[in-house]
């Protein structure tokens, strides 16, 4: 009788137990999302460049996308920013804020997503993965693949809910998740094929016909176009074509030089980096394989995790940098969770392992990737914006040589010198480009100089043998040459720079 009994007391002493073990991870996981916030809002160092400061500020002025501002991306993460300056008008303040409520967006999902498969503790293990390893892969730079971070998770929150049979309301919101992934960045269809693929396989083997299969997966393809073809309409109706899109965005990159100018491989620090955060990769894939032969629940998630895993590491190429894979670090995050998990599940000695495992890596990762916070946590730190905050002093110093009201044109311009159009509050030229290796063919170039021609600007600002524009473009200098003379020579950071003004005035 009173073993009876106690069953029902042991029962609820558990349910308290639960309880207050998720309260504890909620506590914990607001601190670490508040210390995350403050950090990259107030200490870190960041890199805003153009694309999320200029850019929008050029679109906010009435420049059109893809015909005046030409970009390879495709346009929601430039054209959201600029959306959003009625309520943040600095250009700073706003992609600074952008980015802090990206990645706690990112942060918060992830742990939602490893809580609702593993439990709890995991989630507060995967979030506080990403927290700490966020700097090294590329997260203190606002770009579009802090936009795609959070749709991806939302993709993959998606799929359980794909699998079920009866409604088609998952797969036309997975569809539409997508499809706005693909409007952030076109790399992105490559992780939407994958999550097609994916489940379509899954939804396969469960003995469904072909055409069922195709029935069901219509309404994903069909919602993934609305985004897309919601653009298209905007665009046509801002420029009267949509040559210019389909050219930077589709054309450019499979007829252009950007493939082998532009490609970029991985240093050996970066690669011992990707190498250490991925220790735990290893046992998640064994734990996928152990339960894809025991056909127990987990293996498809797990096996979709691994899918949007590749799909999204492998939209970095041709040119690498860390900042490419600040989409796949939350899923390695949640992979690493569920390795540990499934060790733990194993029971006897693999428990131990499980414990030592995520414990001490946890402390070597806290003491390596974690390292990135120190300089942060320094009273005399220094905080400084990447792209931004060197151009200041120079903006300064061009002001006062031209005076207020008059403009400048920028050579070369690339995503170290472009803010400075900003901070002086000068429009760019009727189209404009960087002026990166890759860009200055020979057409391009005939349009820089022909818009040079139509429009020659009041002072230039020269950044002599930065990227080796002279060789890369002599009629440009040319030009430069024959009309314009120094006026001045500036100091900036980063090396000389001159300013030019007409040679008759």
């Amino acid at each position: 009788m009173q073993s009876g009994a106690s069953a029902p007391v042991r029962t609820r002493s558990r349910l308290v137990v639960r309880r207050a073990g998720l309260f504890v991870a909620l506590l914990l996981l607001l601190a670490l999302l508040a210390f995350q916030a403050w950090a990259y809002h107030d200490r870190i160092t960041l890199s805003l460049g153009p694309r999320v400061i200029l850019e929008p500020w050029l679109l906010g002025r009435g420049e059109v996308l893809y015909e005046t501002v030409a970009d390879l991306h495709t346009p929601l993460m430039p054209l959201s920013l600029s959306w959003l300056a009625p309520l943040v008008p600095d250009g700073l303040a706003r992609a600074r804020l952008a980015l802090v409520a990206l990645l706690t967006l990112t942060t918060l999902i992830t742990f939602m997503i490893a809580w609702r498969r593993i439990g709890w503790a995991a989630g507060l293990w995967a979030a506080g993965f990403l927290v700490i390893w966020s700097p090294r892969f590329g997260f203190p730079k606002l770009w579009h693949e802090s936009f795609l971070a959070p749709l991806y998770l939302l993709l993959f929150l998606s799929y359980r809910s794909c699998l079920r049979r009866g409604s088609a309301v998952p797969l036309l919101l997975a569809g539409f998740l997508g499809g706005l992934a693909v409007l952030v960045k076109q790399h992105a269809l490559l992780v939407l094929a994958g999550f097609a693929a994916w489940t379509a396989f899954t939804r396969w083997i469960t003995h469904r016909s072909v055409r069922a299969l195709l029935r069901d997966l219509v309404p994903m393809g069909t919602t993934s176009l609305v985004p897309l073809a919601a653009f298209a309409l905007y665009q046509y109706a801002r420029a009267g074509t949509l040559a210019g899109f389909f050219y930077w965005t589709v054309g450019y990159g499979l007829t252009g030089e950007y493939g082998s100018l532009a490609a970029q491989a991985p240093t050996q620090a970066q690669l011992l980096s990707l190498g250490s955060a991925s220790l735990l990769l290893p046992v998640a894939l064994a734990g996928f394989v152990h339960a894809t032969r025991a056909q127990s629940d987990g293996w498809k998630t797990a096996g979709l995790a691994l899918v949007l895993l590749v799909a999204s590491a492998a939209t970095a190429y041709p040119r690498y940098n860390p900042f490419h894979l600040q989409s796949s670090l939350p899923l390695l995050a949640w992979l690493s969770a569920w390795g540990l998990a499934w060790l733990w599940r194993l029971r006897g000695a693999w428990r131990g392992l499980a414990w030592g495992a995520g414990l001490s890596l946890s402390i070597l990762w806290l003491v390596t990737a974690g390292a990135a916070y120190r300089p942060a946590l320094r009273t005399d730190f220094r905080r400084t914006i990447i792209e931004y905050s060197d151009l200041v002093p120079l903006a300064r110093e061009v002001r006062q040589a031209t005076g207020p009201g008059e403009c400048v044109y920028l050579f070369p311009d690339d995503e170290a010198t472009a803010n400075l159009y900003y901070l002086l509050d000068c429009p760019t030229p009727s189209f404009w480009i960087f002026h990166y290796p890759w860009y200055l063919t020979g057409p391009i170039r005939a349009r820089i100089l022909a818009t040079l021609h139509e429009q020659p600007p009041e002072w230039v600002v020269y950044f002599p043998g930065r990227w080796g524009a002279e060789e890369l473009a002599p009629d440009i200098m040319d030009y430069l040459q024959d009309h314009y003379r120094q006026e001045a020579g500036l100091q900036w950071a980063q090396g000389e720079v001159q300013l030019l003004g007409p040679r008759e005035r």
